[in-house]
């Protein structure tokens, strides 16, 4: 991946693994396109296109879960200044804004190797000469400044009918390296101690910066190690300044601009992300009409003091307070005449050429896709009515639909991104489920009616084995009715058998009878105790049925209690699903 000047980079960085998809960073980005969605595991990731970004910083400022980071060259230049590597320094005025103590850490910076320290509020001086030269030579119609590498990154890698509006005069950064390297004589490498990440692609485009050390990098370095820095302050290898201190803040150079000619231009300004590009856009849409004569424009919402690589820990209410003092102080000393007396001394010293940049528009593989390709990422959005397709929600970054049909199209967002579509999905499932727990419902009470029939057939088992053991005990007494009679028979019948033995030939026929009644009383009562015995285990047997009966007509009680109350809850709950549907 290629920044604008055609260097390798990769500045904004990704931790995917804490990524949750939330979309914040995509709905803060300028650029469409600079982030690609895509699905990991069943889950929503987003990663950064480094051949689209331009790096403005937006999404690490939005992003909540510490996904987002970025690269510059704090690491490397400690450690080439560790190695003895000669290296000269010059500090942005944000300096002043981030650090409590920045005179003693100007002073640890030369005790670590730092050859000579510049103040960026020079290049910024002659940053400002080189304009209103610029401007008086070719009396252009319209200037869009360049101090902001983010917002050239844009122009150059997607605003490119921009690049003839775009001031040829470097930033006051690359104006300070380049004093130090052709005015001073300095021929070490040099490092900016910056407030903005996107200067390394600055750095790496025009050749003359080694070193993109950031505020927030080295403070962080400094904390991390432990580091105490010298009690000793040390300032600049040069003579002071005059008013390019307020560059870092918006508006910085309209100031210094009209404090040499006064108010005899139109000067615009324009500042922060969710700003500054949207303004470009319609600049380049105005064609010529109505523009200002210079269009002072600035990434970050409260300039350069405040910048993406800044250690943010003070307000922009503390920051300005440090800025407007450095402002009167200047004021005091310096008048108008110091002004101009600067300026003419430049025009002896210095050479504009030095100071002018030549462009090279990126070359980017074109972002587009036909009708056909969008209707048909409509088709996937699940997006068939003109309200829907125009349903704008933004929840997936991008501003209408019809922007998030064309990353579908293009690659650079998935369907599952989509809010509505999952909504709708989800209204699908929803009214599946209902529907399976009416289903579900109705079986419950195709349950309940078997479980029912099934403690009647219960009960009339119960009855007939009641009727059965009714039957038995009836019969068991009538037994003993016919076994007391069975024993009297038997009596009887002996009493007949003496009787008949008395009466001799007489009594011959009577004992054959009373034998035969002898043998009936015998065979009743034999008939009656097998009956008792059968009886017996048919009263155990019916004991069994009864109480099986009983254990089974109370679990089928207990069954139907519980289904009874998981049908009710079921009810109750598919009412409730359905109020929500209406």
């Amino acid at each position: 991946m290629k920044s604008a000047g055609g260097i390798m980079r990769e500045l904004i960085t990704d931790d995917v693994s804490k990524c949750v998809g939330c979309n914040r960073c995509i709905r803060v980005c300028p650029v469409e396109g600079a982030n690609i969605v895509y699905s990991e595991g069943g889950r929503i990731r987003v990663k950064t296109d480094s051949s689209r970004c331009i790096a403005c910083g937006a999404c690490i400022q939005a992003c909540r879960h510490g996904c987002r980071d970025y690269n510059d060259g704090t690491e490397r230049f400690l450690a080439d200044l560790g190695k003895g590597t000669a290296i000269s320094l010059f500090a942005a005025p944000a300096n002043r804004a981030n650090g409590e103590n920045w005179g003693r850490l100007l002073t640890w910076l030369r005790q670590k190797g730092v050859k000579k320290i510049y103040d960026v509020s020079l290049g910024a001086d002659i940053c400002t000469w080189g304009h209103i030269r610029y401007i008086q030579m070719h009396n252009p119609y319209s200037v869009i400044t360049q101090p902001c590498p983010a917002v050239v990154n844009y122009i150059l890698m997607h605003r490119q009918e921009l690049i003839p509006y775009l001031s040829p005069v470097q930033s006051p950064m690359l104006c300070t390296a380049i004093y130090m390297k052709k005015y001073e004589g300095v021929n070490d490498r040099i490092a900016a101690l910056s407030p903005c990440i996107a200067k390394s692609d600055e750095f790496a485009a025009t050749g003359y910066v080694d070193y993109n050390v950031t505020l927030k990098k080295l403070y962080e370095h400094i904390e991390a190690h432990g580091i105490a820095l010298p009690k000793e302050e040390s300032g600049f290898d040069h003579a002071e300044s005059s008013l390019g201190c307020l560059y870092s803040m918006p508006g910085g150079l309209r100031e210094n601009v009209e404090w040499y000619l006064g108010k005899i231009l139109r000067i615009d300004k324009s500042e922060g992300q969710g700003t500054v590009y949207h303004a470009l856009d319609r600049f380049a849409k105005k064609r010529g009409t109505n523009l200002p004569a210079i269009f002072d424009v600035l990434n970050c919402p409260e300039g350069c003091n405040l910048g993406t690589g800044c250690a943010h820990k003070r307000d922009e209410f503390d920051v300005n307070a440090i800025m407007d003092e450095a402002r009167q102080n200047i004021l005091q000393r310096r008048s108008q005449e110091d002004f101009v007396a600067l300026y003419a001394d430049y025009d002896k010293r210095l050479i504009l050429d030095d100071f002018i940049r030549k462009y090279t528009p990126a070359r980017l593989a074109p972002y587009t896709a036909s009708q056909e390709q969008i209707d048909r990422s409509f088709e996937l959005l699940g997006k068939e009515t003109e309200l829907e397709k125009n349903f704008d929600c933004s929840a997936c970054g991008s501003d209408t639909c019809h922007d998030m049909a064309k990353k579908v199209a293009c690659g650079l967002n998935i369907p599952e991104n989509c809010v509505q579509k999952a909504r709708d999905e989800i209204k699908k499932e929803h009214g599946a489920m209902i529907d399976m727990s009416k289903d579900n419902i109705r079986d419950i009470d195709g349950m309940l009616t078997d479980i029912s029939a099934v403690k009647e057939l219960c009960g009339e088992i119960v009855g007939c084995v009641t009727d059965v053991t009714t039957a038995i005990e009836q019969y068991n007494k009538m037994a003993m009715e016919i076994d007391k009679i069975a024993m009297q028979i038997n009596i009887i019948s002996l009493n007949a058998s003496i009787e008949a033995a008395r009466a001799g030939e007489a009594g011959v026929a009577f004992a054959v009878v009373a034998a035969e009644v002898r043998k009936l009383a015998y065979s009743s009562k034999s008939t009656v105790s097998a009956t008792e015995r059968i009886e017996a285990e048919a009263t155990k047997s019916i004991h069994k049925i009864t109480s099986k009966t009983g254990s089974i007509d109370t679990a089928v009680k207990k069954t139907h209690r519980n289904i009874s109350d998981v049908s009710q809850k079921m009810q109750e709950a598919l009412e409730r699903a359905e109020r929500k549907d209406d």
